[in-house]
């Protein structure tokens, strides 16, 4: 048995400054995609409920044996996301189960 685990989920809505197309959002999304999932070693998805160019949720999962390194983990991904793109989290919710 592995123990205790602790999954974290942080879905972000972000503003993208850079979109001007849907072109351009699949591009920078993607992006966003293919690093965290290589840095990071998450599940990422994009769970936005409309396409629209400029704006696009994203849910983000992962999983520790300790709360701590899981909080940790979640707030890296968050400065990961806002110090390496052009964009505007325009609302965030974390949750631990």
């Amino acid at each position: 048995m592995c123990g205790i685990l602790f999954i974290g989920i942080l879905i972000v809505e972000l503003l993208l400054k850079d979109a001007f197309n849907i072109k351009d959002r699949r591009n920078i999304i993607s992006s966003i995609i293919n690093k965290l999932r290589a840095n990071y070693n998450v599940s990422v998805a994009d769970v936005s409920e409309k396409i629209l160019y400029n704006k696009a949720t994203l849910a983000i999962a992962t999983v520790s044996n300790k709360k701590s390194a899981t909080e940790k983990f979640m707030d890296n991904i968050y400065n990961f996301i806002l110090n390496n793109y052009l964009i505007e989290i325009l609302h965030i919710e974390r949750q631990i189960l």
